[in-house]
This record gives structure tokens, C-alpha cells and sequence, in this order.
């Protein structure tokens, strides 16, 4: 029995050192408090806060040289719109948007990692982008507003992250809230985050065939102007 039971402790901590059952809390909390992209702050804040900082102190121990490529990613998603939950529940009041103080939230030292903190700017700009170099992150990160691509409720898995992504962004795409395809007009109307990271899509001229590939239209030549992008806060009522 003593055999049987160290080896089991042995097989979780490995577990939990690949990340493989990591994010269940935080996929326990999306499934419970996200519903159609929206989120339910006070929900969370109210019933799962504790929960949330539990996960979060959970991934600063992960030992992330351990981790395949994809399983680095999606911790790094993960952490990401964690981090910002947190951020949010921690600020919430009424009217509350993450554009206030100057984007203050993004550029605090929120982000916990191993041996200190970072800021959500950071971890995106310099990690994120930097290491991964692949423009569907950006359907991935959310930032707590209203156009920012929609939440899933679940957290990110290595396990499909290629699949999910790619959903994400022909989801993403295809939403006219977020990204307008007018045939008639020959005209795209797209989210600011095609202008704003116009790079990671292969550069300015070559936005309209990256919307393309997830639009299944032939854009182009259309004209490409961008959206105004809405602050308020991505919350939902309980």
C-alpha cells in the first residue's frame, strides 16, 4: 500500500510538472462564469476568486523547460487571460473598463512568473509574440473588452491548440460585430487588431489574403478600413 501510494504521488506531481492537468481549475471557472464570449465578473469575484489566485500561484511553479511548444503556448494564453481576470475582479466597479488610467492594467506588474512579475504587456509583446511568431494569438489573448475576440469558455489544452485556434479565428473573422466583408462595396471593414499588428499577418498589404484564408471570400483589391474598437468592459450579468 505505502508502494502504491508514493508512486501515485510521484505520477501527479509529474503530471502537474507537464502541465497536463494544470488548467483544470481555470477551465472549471470559464465553463461556470463565461457564457457566449462574455464573462461574469462578479460571479467570479464572489465565488471563485480564491480558486482563481490558487491557479495562478499554480502556474508560477510550473517548471516550463518541461513543456512541448504547444504546451507552452497554451500556458502562456492561459496565464494570460487568467492574469486579466484576476486584474479585473481586483479593479471591478460600475462602468469599469480596462482602457482606464491610460490602459494602467496592462502596463502594472501583474503577471505572476517565476522569480517576480511582468506586466500583461509584456508577457504579450516580448513573450508571446516574440517566441511563438504566429498571428492567431491575437484571437486568443483577451484583453476584457467588448472587441476583443470572444472568450472561450474553456481553457487552452495542448492537446487541440492548433484546431482551436484556427476555429477561434475563422470565428473571429466572420463575426460582423468584429470584421466587416462588404462584396458589393469591395470592402473590408476589420477589427483594429489587423491594423494594430499588422506585422504578425505578413505586413499591411497582406492583411486582406490572411482574412481570406478564414473568410473563404476573395478580397482582393477591396478597400481596407478598420473598426472602432469598444472599451467597455466584455461582462456579462449573472
Amino acid at each position: 500500500m505505502r508502494v502504491f501510494v508514493f508512486v501515485a504521488a510521484l505520477m501527479l506531481s509529474a503530471s502537474l510538472a507537464v502541465g497536463v492537468d494544470v488548467h483544470d481549475g481555470f477551465d472549471a471557472i470559464l465553463h461556470e462564469r463565461v457564457a457566449d464570449g462574455l464573462v461574469d465578473y462578479a460571479g467570479i469575484k464572489q465565488h471563485d476568486a480564491a480558486k482563481l489566485d490558487a491557479y495562478l500561484d499554480q502556474l508560477a511553479s510550473v517548471d516550463l523547460e518541461k513543456l512541448t511548444r504547444d504546451e507552452q503556448l497554451a500556458y502562456y494564453l492561459n496565464l494570460y487571460n487568467a492574469t486579466t481576470i484576476k486584474a479585473v475582479i481586483d479593479r471591478l466597479h460600475d462602468d469599469y473598463s480596462p482602457a482606464e488610467k491610460d490602459f494602467a492594467v496592462f502596463k502594472e506588474p501583474l503577471v505572476r512568473v517565476a522569480g517576480g512579475q511582468i506586466s500583461l504587456n509584456h508577457l504579450e509583446h516580448q513573450v508571446i509574440r516574440r517566441q511563438f511568431k504566429d498571428p492567431r494569438v491575437h484571437v486568443a489573448l483577451v484583453c476584457a473588452a467588448r472587441s476583443c475576440p470572444p472568450i472561450l469558455n474553456r481553457a487552452y489544452r495542448a492537446n487541440d491548440l492548433d484546431k482551436v485556434l484556427d476555429e477561434n479565428m475563422k470565428r473571429f473573422v466572420t463575426d460582423a460585430a468584429r470584421n466587416q466583408i462588404d462584396d458589393e462595396k469591395r470592402e473590408l471593414r476589420l477589427s483594429k487588431i489587423f491594423e494594430w499588428y499588422s506585422l504578425d499577418f505578413g505586413g499591411e498589404e497582406a492583411v486582406p489574403a490572411y482574412v481570406a484564408r478564414y473568410a473563404a471570400n476573395d478580397v482582393a483589391g477591396y478597400r481596407v478600413s478598420y473598426l472602432e474598437y469598444d472599451w467597455k468592459l466584455n461582462a456579462r450579468r449573472p
